[in-house]
């Protein structure tokens, strides 16, 4: 199935960066640049979904060499964020980490677990030298005018499955607020650019009907009510990591999803496909589960957090398990119906 996959971008985030430039009066070093939004589009690619990036293992320059993003620019743009308010530097526990306000503001809680509006920036948005011609050209808005385009291809897409985007020439350029000689050379980096996520399907004499040119999209499986509960388990989890005493790498981190999807969240998923009710139970285990498999490790001396995660956490599945009969029933006959082994946290 071909989808739009990248990096999730709030709404919210989106207004700001407009109402920023076009509506607010700054200082010269609180001003937007073209460096400044990309940049934030990288650090934006590079967060967890608490808008959060670990660090002591984030390195500037490595990841510029590997999107091909001038390191001069981007550390420029990188330190104006700051100034701006778009980055922070927090602690929690004792790990230090560049946080992301906006993000961090738009996390779901306990009391709120609703999703902010959000669209979706193609990760192929790095392919090339695409991001590069607006830090070139110190294009601020036509970068802003670029986000606005993805975003409603992707509202498009999305609600309506519809495959294009109709915008007239005369609202581009007013929105846009440039001159029109800028204006024909954002047309010539937006559509004209071979590396390009945007094409135009159709041009009447005062009308763009634009598209999502192929590499915006990726084939792969998409379960959407299994992503958005996979997700909710992975937030717990890294919520709840953060707040431990527990130190760990990214490698872990990773070791620890792994473990945590294939031990809990896939055998949970399993009773929902079967009983939408079995969602919010599932809900009601999670949380306990991975508290007290991160308070086993936190009193623990262990060596290897990947391998000792997954065996804790299958053995506190079972404790917590021992009071959710009918849920603990359900998983197992799940497993039974295709003649498959039961695990023992479930039995």
């Amino acid at each position: 199935m071909r989808v739009i996959d990248g990096i999730q971008f709030f709404d919210a985030e989106q207004q700001f960066l407009k109402l920023y430039e076009y509506e607010q009066e700054h200082e010269q070093q609180k001003k937007l640049t073209a460096s400044s939004v990309v940049t934030y589009l990288l650090m934006r690619s590079q967060c967890d979904e608490a808008g959060l990036i670990y660090e002591t293992e984030f390195n500037l320059k490595l990841v510029c060499e590997k999107l091909g993003l001038p390191y001069s620019s981007i550390h420029n743009g990188y330190h104006r964020l700051y100034e701006i308010g778009l980055l922070a530097i927090t602690r929690i526990g004792e790990r230090t980490y560049i946080q992301l306000p906006m993000v961090a503001a738009h996390v779901p809680s306990k009391e709120d677990n609703e999703i902010s509006s959000y669209f979706r920036i193609p990760n192929a948005i790095f392919n090339g030298a695409f991001l590069n011609t607006f830090i070139k050209a110190r294009d601020v808005r036509g970068l802003l005018g670029v986000f606005d385009l993805l975003n409603g291809l992707f509202r498009e897409y999305s609600n309506k499955r519809n495959t294009s985007l109709k915008r007239k020439k005369e609202t581009l350029i007013k929105k846009l607020k440039q001159s029109k000689y800028a204006f024909k050379s954002w047309i010539r980096r937006v559509f004209s650019n071979k590396e390009s996520l945007i094409e135009i399907k159709i041009e009447h004499e005062d009308m763009y009907e634009l598209k999502f040119s192929e590499a915006a999209f990726t084939d792969r499986e998409q379960d959407v009510v299994y992503e958005k509960f996979n997700a909710a388990v992975r937030n717990t989890l890294s919520s709840l990591l953060k707040s431990s005493s527990i130190k760990y790498a990214t490698k872990d981190l990773k070791d620890m999803q792994f473990a945590c999807q294939q031990e809990l969240t896939a055998p949970l998923y399993r009773a929902i496909l079967v009983n939408d009710q079995a969602e919010k139970f599932a809900a009601l285990v999670v949380p306990d589960v991975i508290s007290n498999t991160i308070n086993k490790i936190e009193h623990s001396n262990a060596k290897v957090l990947g391998a000792y995660f997954r065996r804790t956490i299958k053995s506190q599945i079972q404790e917590v398990m021992k009071e959710e009969i009918p849920l603990r029933r359900l998983i197992a006959s799940t497993y039974r119906d295709e003649g498959l082994e039961v695990p023992v946290q479930f039995l």
